[in-house]
């Protein structure tokens, strides 16, 4: 006998069918885009203040320049509204290697120790990124060095036969650089280079040993009950005698997003990495750079850019006011950087003959 679906049934049956289609569609959904896909150099909108980051983001990539300086020179910086000079002061160093110092003047502004730092990036040479923000990150530092001291000698009171050696501490960028050329590295930067990582081996009877194992016991197991991340649970690149304070550089930026200004100009250098990975079918193995990208994103958003298309502007007539209050500017040897919020430009007048101003945009 041929048997007729009651309606209570159909329609279940339909609520069923909805919710599996509803489930497979979910399933398929394309991942929305983070902040760091969707942000733009956005130059219509205006921005309403300049900070001394904003006027050095032009030219975070001039560090050539430095190479031309003869000797120490004083930075003026000035912000220039309603071609009314705002807000301007001076800077300079015994040295470049040392932290610099506002020179009080009349009328000019001094700036903390973290603005002077930035502006100092045009003239000083440090050996170590960590040497330019010692005073914001000695503390953790100091954790982070303590940390690894009691990882070690956990290390040594259940394994006395070993013996352990820290060959790699506080880093220079330059040499960060060669090391990433060389392939020992996938980044330009590295928590080497604030002071947060160290390489040790692990040495038996005057020869090093190599095996994982032995790293894993030591800066894995014993590490982590630090509180230390593993070089070996790297996703991009596994570093074995590798152990740092923070799990990512993003999470070390959103500790301190006053490093910004390190990791902002190999932005670009991040988003091709992600771009050639994943086309290869890798996209698993860049996840702690995407969340670099993002925690960037989230820090410069509406602050200061330059995009990539636009040219360079010509310097503002009217910068001869600012030009007045430069009390012993010496064109050959001294730095001059400014901005104007009316054009939305920074300018920067190098002791080389280098003269650039740039039209900024922002971060949306």
């Amino acid at each position: 006998m041929l048997m007729i679906p009651k309606p209570a049934h159909i329609l279940s049956f339909a609520f069923v069918s909805v919710l599996f289609i509803m489930c497979s569609l979910a399933e398929k959904k394309v991942q929305t885009p983070t902040s760091w896909q969707t942000e733009r150099c956005d130059t219509t909108a205006r921005l309403v203040e300049l900070t001394i980051q904003d006027l050095l983001v032009p030219f975070l990539q001039a560090d050539s320049l430095k190479d031309s300086l003869k000797t120490t020179p004083r930075v003026y910086w000035g912000i220039v509204e309603g071609q009314q000079l705002q807000r301007w002061g001076v800077l300079t160093a015994f040295s470049p290697k040392h932290r610099p110092q506002n020179l009080i003047l009349p009328e000019a502004d001094t700036l903390t120790w973290l603005d002077r730092a930035y502006l100092w990036t045009l003239a000083d040479r440090p050996d170590y990124p960590y040497d330019r923000y010692e005073p914001l990150l000695r503390d953790a530092r100091r954790d982070f060095l303590t940390r690894r001291d009691s990882m070690v000698q956990q290390y040594r009171r259940q394994y006395p036969q070993y013996r352990l050696k820290v060959q790699s501490d506080l880093r220079g960028a330059g040499y960060q650089r060669r090391n990433l050329s060389m392939g020992k590295s996938v980044s330009p930067l590295s928590q080497h280079n604030f002071g947060f990582a160290n390489d040790i081996g692990i040495w038996y009877k005057g020869g090093q040993l190599q095996n994982i194992r032995f790293y894993k016991t030591f800066l894995g197991d014993i590490g982590g009950q630090q509180g230390l991340t593993w070089g070996g649970t790297f996703l991009g690149f596994i570093d074995p005698n590798h152990v740092q304070y923070f799990k990512n550089s993003a999470e070390m930026l959103q500790k301190f997003p006053e490093l910004r200004m390190e990791f902002e100009p190999y932005q670009k250098y991040f988003k091709n990495r992600v771009a050639r990975m994943t086309a290869v079918g890798k996209a698993a193995k860049v996840e702690d750079t995407k969340a670099l990208l993002d925690a960037m994103a989230a820090i410069h958003a509406s602050r200061a850019c330059v995009c990539d298309s636009l040219a360079e502007r010509p310097q503002p007539r009217y910068f001869s006011a600012f030009f007045a209050k430069l009390t012993a500017y010496q064109p050959q040897k001294d730095i001059v950087v400014f901005g104007d919020l009316g054009t939305q430009t920074a300018t920067l007048i190098h002791p080389s003959g280098f003269q650039k101003t740039f039209r900024l945009g922002r971060w949306e």
